[in-house]
């Protein structure tokens, strides 16, 4: 069997994520990637690495059939997306698990062949099914899956380390913490799953033709609105455009509220700022995210 090991770029931004406490997980990854290729009859390809673990492109020893074995450092967000993946088991637009181990933190998904990731300038046409198999359910959420609110302060203290970590941040300390606090108090309504990471690079375009599937969800339990703040900002030219993606958006499925969901983009508006500046985006994008977090 080919022995894989964790790219170097890779551990480093695990070790960042997550602390020296990932250190021991990386060093092993390639046995307990062996282990789990022999336990589910693979043979490991390539390594690709992730905000929170790491994929390896594995095939089936029997007939060839490719999978994404998925694996992280913390057990905790391969559960719980393994939960929120059999909760959307029906979802064509959700990519399909396969497996979980939860002893070692994988998961087995189904292959995406020459998946590309979603553009910038998507349609709403285009994600319209994505939002309907997300948000249309009546069932009753996984248990074990964080509230809302735990998700905001995660992702707040994490951008906030990256907001200061800039030379000349786009966000002053007055307006970050305003829109923190904002955020935390919108995320004590909703009782939905949310996939809690959906932007257009957790949004696949097979290139067999298929429709888009969503992946990496961060499941949470609150508002759907909550959820479409990034597709509703995310190459957006101006706050009228904004506003009209809110509408629009709100629109697929009913427990999504228009006026929310631009709260949302509000209060959300200082990470997308600091994570145009982080790419060096053009800086009327930043000014535009700027002007909307100022936005009373």
């Amino acid at each position: 069997m080919k022995q894989v090991a964790m790219p170097i770029a890779a551990g480093d931004r695990l070790l960042e994520r997550f602390g020296p406490a990932a250190a021991a997980w990386i060093d092993d990854f390639g046995t307990i990637v062996g282990e789990l290729c022999r336990k589910w009859g693979l043979e490991p390809r390539s390594v690709c690495a992730g905000g929170t673990g790491a994929v390896v492109e594995c095939v089936s020893t029997a007939d060839g059939t490719r999978y994404a074995l998925k694996l992280s450092p913390d057990s905790t967000v391969t559960e719980q997306e393994a939960a929120a993946l059999t909760y959307w088991a029906n979802a064509h637009t959700v990519v399909d698990l396969v497996d979980a181990d939860a002893t070692r933190g994988a998961i087995l998904l189904h292959w995406l062949p020459d998946a590309t990731e979603l553009s910038e300038a998507y349609s709403i046409a285009e994600v319209s099914s994505l939002i309907s198999d997300l948000y249309m359910s009546t069932r009753t959420p996984p248990p074990n899956v964080p509230p809302a609110r735990e998700r905001v302060e995660f992702v707040f203290e994490l951008w906030d380390r990256r907001r200061r970590a800039l030379p000349n941040s786009p966000i002053d300390d007055a307006v970050w913490r305003r829109c923190h606090a904002a955020a935390m108090d919108m995320a004590n309504g909703g009782d939905w799953l949310l996939h809690g990471d959906l932007h257009p690079g957790n949004i696949l375009r097979p290139g067999n033709g298929g429709r888009i599937v969503a992946i990496d969800p961060r499941p949470c339990i609150g508002d759907p609105a909550m959820d479409l703040a990034d597709l509703a900002m995310t190459g957006a030219t101006s706050e009228a455009a904004i506003r009209r993606r809110c509408s629009q958006l709100a629109d697929i499925a009913d427990p999504i509220d228009p006026d929310r969901l631009w709260l949302w983009c509000r209060n959300f508006a200082p990470i997308m700022a600091v994570s145009l500046a982080r790419r060096a985006a053009g800086t009327a994008n930043i000014i535009l995210m700027r002007n909307l977090a100022n936005t009373r």
